[in-house]
């Protein structure tokens, strides 16, 4: 008989690493002769400035959502339940309340797919509502890095451990098209790719290359994600102005999709000095190396065992716009070593973080809990 299993995540839209990684775990589920499985979409945030607020829509979509529950516990009776919870803010009280009355009507097990940070502040604040959620349950989490934010709520033997991967969207063929295009372009291109908030860390490169224009240095830099806020938008034009960066920077809006894809072709770099207290892995390092592009990134969570320090990029210690500023020179004034690098990323992908050996992890962790 097949496992049973009831899908209870964020997911696309709005577009955000964690909700497009829920969307790709249920995608394997669903395609697996081995399951039968029921999801319920957590989330009713129509962009990513609802993210984090309430109104009206989330609070008809509680409902709606712990009637789904109800529903599907009863007609369904699922063998196990996929939980991606929040860690913090109103999503936090949200699921713990979901959780709560699953408990209370259905004694299955939960597995909790954890794709956010336990901050040692937010755990002196809701540590009774960590313990009720995950204490004696099991849990996924992207990175041996990240096991210390349970706090031994969960035993050792139930954590399961998966780096986050990505479908290969890059054959070899147009990789190999891609790095010729690049050894024959003598502009530097440089690219932010997240969510324009500033926790994300677009004023650190935006200040970063204020740096390099004013030691003179040739550079272009752009800026692709969804604004949180209009007011936040504005700054960006602002210190743009103000910093004289006018012909080197541009914000190209929200990409997705061959879109995105179509982006990440034409740069030499991608930087992500995120400081977001929340993170995780971030996802977007992926799909840099995915077309080989050298990764900058700030030291957190799990990007210091993601990018090889030297190798496929850079892991800053300090996160400064001085920091990033003195990585994007030396890839700026050495084109062999940034194209090396990004081949080195490119490697590192396909050996690591691709979906194909993902799907076996990710299948087997289902197989094991009995």
């Amino acid at each position: 008989m097949k496992k049973k299993i009831l899908f209870i995540s964020p997911l696309p839209p709005p577009h955000y690493g964690s909700a497009m990684s829920s969307e790709t775990c249920l995608e394997i589920l669903k395609k697996s002769k081995d399951f039968e499985v029921r999801n319920i979409k957590l989330n009713y945030s129509k962009k990513l400035s609802d993210i984090g607020t309430l109104n009206l829509l989330k609070i008809i979509g509680f409902f709606k959502v712990i009637r789904q529950i109800k529903r599907e516990l009863m007609d369904f009776n699922p063998d196990l339940i996929y939980f991606v919870p929040a860690t913090s803010g109103f999503g936090l009280y949200r699921d713990y309340l979901f959780i709560k009355k699953i408990k209370k009507i259905f004694d299955r097990k939960i597995l909790f797919h954890i794709r956010s940070r336990i901050s040692s502040e937010d755990w002196k604040k809701h540590k009774k509502i960590y313990k009720k959620m995950f204490e004696k349950e099991r849990a996924l989490v992207l990175g041996k890095e990240l096991v210390h934010d349970l706090r031994n709520l969960i035993p050792s033997e139930k954590v399961f451990i998966l780096p986050n991967a990505i479908k290969n969207e890059v054959s070899d063929k147009k990789f190999q098209n891609i790095i010729k295009k690049r050894e024959e372009e003598k502009e530097f291109n440089i690219l932010f790719l997240s969510n324009m908030d500033e926790s994300k860390g677009w004023l650190k490169l935006l200040q970063a290359c204020s740096i390099l224009k004013k030691k003179r240095k040739k550079f272009n830099c752009n800026f692709v994600g969804a604004w949180p806020s209009l007011k936040e938008k504005k700054r960006f034009e602002i210190l743009t102005k103000k910093y004289g960066l006018e012909k080197n920077v541009k914000y190209l809006g929200k990409k997705i999709g061959k879109e995105k894809n179509k982006i990440l072709e034409n740069y030499d770099v991608l930087v992500f000095p995120t400081e977001y207290k929340l993170e995780t892995f971030g996802r977007v390092i992926l799909e840099g190396m995915m077309f080989g592009l050298p990764v900058i990134a700030n030291g957190i969570a799990t990007i210091p065992t993601t990018i090889q320090h030297g190798k496929t990029g850079f892991v800053l210690k300090e996160n400064t716009a001085e920091e990033i500023a003195e990585k994007l020179n030396l890839l700026l004034n050495n084109k062999a070593k940034r194209i090396n690098m990004g081949k080195g990323g490119r490697q590192r992908f396909l050996e690591h973080y691709t979906l194909k050996e993902y799907e076996k992890k990710f299948k087997n962790i289902f197989e094991k809990i009995k």
